[in-house]
Parts: structure tokens; C-alpha cells; sequence
């Protein structure tokens, strides 16, 4: 498989190492200093385009890959905001989409248990938090895996109907609310932790990613999964299934 990178940081590099050792070629890189155009990308003989770039050019990345009429996989992310674009932009191209907060197959899988706990523990009556750390220099948060992670409680746990983020000063959290705290600091490549409460004890899940060969990994098997295929899917929804086509 032929591979074009959008964004070619730490994370760029990681997919390109993973893709090599998959058997993949990585046919040509993107960045600022060196950008893309529709007639690069179709030059380049791509098959599949994945994008670990920054939020604010993802909407111009998915144009320009919508116009060469090419497969992607978005791994950046913070521009939630701009899905209804994203959506209509794979929509008029027929093109192949897949989309994840976090591409580890550990974390997803993770998602499941999480779903699972909340549903006994929200049965038992234990409230819940979520706390997640990043290094120093990750742009947007919540991260968008919390979230998911905060989406998975919600779907479980009849007493929690919102996520929040921040409390006022002096507030204190409301009992609905499912709060999400945020750590930036050093070089923490990503902890996600799920605590659950009670007046008798204290359960915790936790995801912690040792290094970034993870999120590549699954970052290429969703680039295997999406060349044939048209749609726009989320890889923590499918990750079963893609994880059973190979």
C-alpha cells in the first residue's frame, strides 16, 4: 500500500516507521514547509492519505484530499467543531474516511471495559471522574480521548447526563456532571484514568501509553481498512470490525 503523510512531526515519523514494517511504502511527505496540493498528492501515487497534522489545517487537508479523490485516515485532533464541513466535504467526494480521538487498539479497547464498568458501577450507585495527562506541549483539552471516554460513561451510567470540564470558583461539581480534569506537564505521552467512588472503596481503570508505536500501529491498520471502502466511520466504533479484516 501507498502512503502520503499530511504532517510529518513525531507522530509522521512513528506511522512512517510503522508502515514500513508493515510492508507499506510511504510515497511522500507533507508539512508547512514543504505543503500539499491535489496535484502532489496525485503524482505521488498515494493509495491512502493520513493526516497527523495540526487542527486548523485539517479542514484544507480533507479539501485537498477530497479533490484527488484519495482514502484518509485523521488522526489530529481539536476540530470537532468543524465535523459538519468534514462530513459534507466525504459526502460530495464518495471518499473513505475514518477518524479517531486516539488510534491505539489498546485505548479503544479500553473503551469497551470502560462502557461495562459504568453500567455495573452506575448500578451499584458510585459516582465517577476522568482524569487524563498529556505533555506540556499537547494544544487542546480535554484531550478528545477523554471525551470518548466521558461519551462511553454517559451511555452506561444513568446518573451522570453531561460532561464538564471546569467548575466556577467556589462551585462544586454537580452530581449529574461527569467531570474531566487535565494535566500538561514534561514529556507524558498519554494517561487516561477512570475513577469510580463509593463511601466503602475506590475503583480506578486505567491507559497508560508507554511511547507513540501504539497510535501508528493502529493509525495504519484504519489505512488498510478505509482504501477500499467510502463513508466516513470512527475507529473506536469499528474497531472490531477492522481489527477482523486483517
Amino acid at each position: 500500500m501507498k502512503i502520503a503523510l499530511l504532517g510529518y512531526g513525531k507522530m509522521g515519523h512513528e506511522i512512517e516507521s510503522a508502515a514500513l514494517g508493515h510492508g507499506h511504502t510511504v510515497v511522500a511527505t507533507f508539512d508547512i514547509d514543504h505543503p500539499a496540493s491535489v496535484d502532489n498528492l496525485r503524482s505521488c501515487g498515494a493509495e491512502v492519505v493520513i493526516d497527523f497534522s495540526q487542527p486548523n489545517a485539517v479542514i484544507d487537508n480533507i479539501a485537498l484530499v477530497a479533490s484527488a479523490q484519495l482514502p484518509v485516515v485523521i488522526g489530529t485532533t481539536g476540530w470537532d467543531s468543524s465535523l459538519p464541513i468534514i462530513l459534507a466535504q466525504v459526502a460530495q467526494a464518495k471518499i473513505g474516511c475514518v477518524v479517531g480521538s486516539n488510534f491505539s487498539v489498546g485505548v479503544n479497547l479500553f473503551l469497551e471495559i470502560v462502557r461495562t464498568a459504568s453500567r455495573l458501577l452506575g448500578t451499584a450507585g458510585y459516582d465517577a471522574y476522568i482524569s487524563e495527562a498529556h505533555h506540556r506541549t499537547k494544544k487542546d483539552f480535554p484531550s478528545g480521548t477523554a471525551l470518548r471516554i466521558g461519551d462511553a460513561v454517559l451511555s452506561e451510567m444513568k446518573s451522570k447526563v453531561r460532561i464538564s470540564t471546569e467548575l466556577p470558583a467556589g462551585a462544586a461539581s454537580p452530581p449529574d456532571a461527569l467531570l474531566i480534569t487535565s494535566i500538561r506537564a514534561g514529556g507524558i505521552t498519554g494517561t487516561h484514568t477512570v475513577g469510580f467512588e463509593s463511601e466503602e472503596d475506590s475503583i480506578e481503570l486505567v491507559h497508560r501509553a508507554k511511547n507513540r508505536r501504539g497510535f501508528a500501529y493502529g493509525a495504519v491498520v484504519a489505512a488498510e481498512w478505509i482504501v477500499n471502502r467510502t463513508g466516513f466511520y470512527r475507529f473506536e466504533e469499528h474497531i472490531t470490525e477492522i481489527l477482523n479484516d486483517r
